[in-house]
């Protein structure tokens, strides 16, 4: 077969395939560049050369008649085997299995894109297509960049790799295939969901496991907390958990053998005496609630009784350790006369104690009843997705009332000891833990997975030391955060955008102000005065629409707003000004570079707290002057200096000195043994 059949066949190929005018063009630039892979018995191959491999395959591949993602080289050349013109150039060693960085059916640009004047393109058609082309290129690139980002995150991060596993898996996986990261992309969305849905799993897995958390205590509190989590769904009542909480925890069996700290047995001696008092004030029925508030009330009307109560309770904990004392040796005081104001405040204590059981008990009945009204009601509704979430937040509701009841530890043992000191803090802080899980566990099963992370960030800070797990903080919230977006991302616009809102890099005008120094690309959109001078005009004051673009070098002072240089390179002021009066693209005219190139220098204020910027300065043109519907305005391009105020608006964050806004430093990289 010789090389003009081979081109003729493909040619006629793809003129089956494919039957606009523009697809047929494109097939004859291919058919020539295939035929380079012609070998001298005619058959296609294509050597060790990558580029050339690459190129192969794209032809065929943007030859298929519909899109596709995902395919490897093998199954696009597979595509051909029926094909009664390509088969017979095929041998079996072409295709390998790789996964094609694309999707088939796409037409090339190829060498028509420097064809657009001679097809009668106006110059800004193409400029603008030029621009958007590059556009999209870039956010490709910075997204691969992001993606790669991603995967040195989870190779380092011990956090990630706990809290997301199924997601580090996948990416340690795909590994130098990240490029190709779109053909995953279904793959890694559901590792991300998969993640998500088990969070409140990974981070006791985390505690449990992590070189970070050395201490056992901190495991066995937690492993008891999580426990607490367990309960709830198996809808415990409230005086159990407690109970738990008080005598049934396992860590209530660690001994200074395994923790020498006083934390341990401040925490053992709060929760024993939350156990006494909440025991002490249980209904008689036993239906896991406790009295109602005015029996407190009338207590109080009957010192007797109080004495009596008061008498009992230190019977019941006289042996509990609370520091170098015992219950029973603080308690004691309390029987004189004297102390009467401090009996008062306990039992002022046990009374809010109360006042938050009754509306635990109120919850209860509420949702007893819902449940009773639709298990009678025969024709009632299916519960819809808001009936559910009501549902779900009466019962968080219910929980967090509990885990409120929780940190009376910290209070009642305040009120009798008489004052708290570091230990009893921590123990507060700790307590606390157990309403972030149950928020956690509730933001997962309404899907909320942004509060979820945010809720198991603030958990994991409370149990490492402070100011140890700022850096490591920055990144998981910034990929945990793009892990939930794109979770919700339904089309692929919102992948697009969730992806992008990620990948691109950071510009704000803050930046400048609460950075020593920066430097950044940067437009200003406002308006500008001043004197222009014209070759063979002389000098004449100016008015203008100005949108200046360049590089500036900043100088911030925090609350005092930033000093600035910049070095434009273009202004575009007035197809800004037509833009903001007609936004329609069909509508722009012919326009060339030098029409908006304008080299200049300014010195530039930030002002505080807003983006807005004063310059002082000049530069050469811009030689347009103004644009209206199907023509422009120029003028001999001249020198200008004047003043301008003007939106600060930062394209791209090239280099900042603000922690903030930087990623972290190797030293806080490093895994710290806590």
């Amino acid at each position: 077969m010789t090389t003009n059949t081979l081109l003729t066949s493909f040619f006629l190929f793809c003129f089956c395939a494919c039957i606009t005018t523009q697809t047929q063009a494109q097939a004859i630039h291919d058919a020539f560049e295939l035929r380079n892979y012609l070998t001298e018995d005619h058959r296609l191959a294509i050597g060790n050369n990558e580029m050339q491999k690459e190129t192969f395959y794209q032809i065929l591949a943007r030859n298929f008649s519909q899109e596709e993602m995902g395919l490897t080289h093998r199954e696009i050349v597979a595509a051909y085997q029926d094909n009664p013109f390509i088969a017979p150039f095929l041998t079996e060693n072409i295709g390998e299995d790789i996964v094609f960085n694309g999707a088939t059916g796409q037409r090339a640009l190829g060498p028509l894109a420097g064809a657009s004047s001679g097809l009668g393109l106006p110059g800004s058609t193409f400029l603008m297509g030029l621009t958007d082309f590059l556009v999209k290129r870039t956010k490709q690139e910075l997204t691969i960049a992001f993606f790669r980002d991603f995967q040195k995150i989870v190779k380092r991060s011990e956090e990630m790799q706990y809290l997301f596993p199924t997601t580090s898996k996948v990416l340690l996986k795909i590994d130098e295939n990240i490029y190709q990261f779109k053909a995953f992309w279904e793959v890694l969305r559901e590792s991300f969901l998969a993640d998500l849905e088990d969070l409140v799993y990974n981070l006791d897995e985390y505690i449990q496991q992590s070189s970070r958390i050395k201490k056992p205590v901190i495991r066995h509190m937690m492993s008891d907390f999580f426990k607490v989590i367990e309960l709830f769904y198996d809808k415990t009542t409230p005086a159990d958990v407690i109970h738990y909480l008080a005598e049934d925890a396992y860590l209530h069996i660690i001994t200074p053998n395994e923790d020498s700290s006083q934390f341990v047995p401040t925490l053992q001696s709060s929760l024993e005496l939350l156990g006494i008092l909440s025991g002490s004030l249980e209904d008689k029925d036993a239906n896991g609630y406790w009295v109602k508030p005015d029996l407190i009330v009338e207590m109080i009307k009957k010192p007797m009784v109080t004495s009596l109560y008061l008498g009992l309770i230190y019977q019941q904990g006289k042996d509990i350790k609370m520091g170098d004392k015992t219950f029973a040796e603080y308690l004691a005081p309390l029987s004189i006369k004297e102390n009467a104001g401090k009996v008062r405040n306990l039992l002022n204590t046990s009374k809010a104690f109360l006042d938050e059981a009754k509306s635990l008990e109120r919850l209860a009945k509420d949702m007893r009843k819902k449940a009773n009204d639709r298990r009678r009601n025969k024709n009632a509704a299916p519960l819809t997705d808001a009936d559910k979430e009501m549902e779900y937040d009466d019962y968080f509701d219910f929980t967090q009332g509990i885990c409120e009841m929780v940190l009376y530890a910290h209070d009642f043992k305040k009120e009798i000891v008489g004052s708290s000191n570091k230990e009893d803090s921590l123990v507060h802080t700790y307590l606390s833990i157990i309403g972030d899980i149950n928020g956690m566990a509730l933001d997962v099963r309404k899907k909320h997975y942004t509060s979820a992370l945010v809720n198991t960030l603030f958990i994991i800070e409370k149990l490492l030391p402070k100011d140890k797990f700022a850096c490591e903080r920055q990144v998981i919230l910034k990929y945990g955060t793009f892990i939930a977006t794109a979770v919700k991302a339904k089309t692929a616009s919102e992948v697009s955008d969730a992806i992008s809102a990620f990948a691109l890099p950071p510009g704000g005008s803050a930046i400048k102000k609460y950075s020593k120094f920066s430097i950044a690309l940067n437009a200003y959109v406002g308006l500008s005065a001043g004197q222009e001078i014209l070759k063979d005009v002389g000098a004449n004051p100016y008015y203008a629409v100005t949108t200046p673009i360049g590089v500036t070098f900043n100088w911030g002072f925090k609350n005092y707003g930033s000093i600035g240089i910049l070095a434009s390179v273009l202004d575009i002021g007035a197809l800004t000004a037509f833009r903001f009066e007609d936004d329609n693209v069909s509508d722009l005219p012919d326009l060339k570079f030098e029409n908006v190139l304008a080299p200049g220098g300014y010195l530039v204020y930030g002002v505080p707290k807003y983006p807005i910027a004063i310059g002082i300065g000049a530069q050469l043109g811009p030689n347009l002057r103004s644009v209206t519907n199907g023509s422009l305005v120029t003028q001999t391009s001249g020198w200008r200096w004047g003043a301008f105020i003007a939106v600060d608006i930062p394209i791209v964050s090239v280099y900042t000195t603000n922690k903030n806004y930087k990623q972290c430093c190797k030293k806080c990289k490093k895994n710290i043994n806590y």
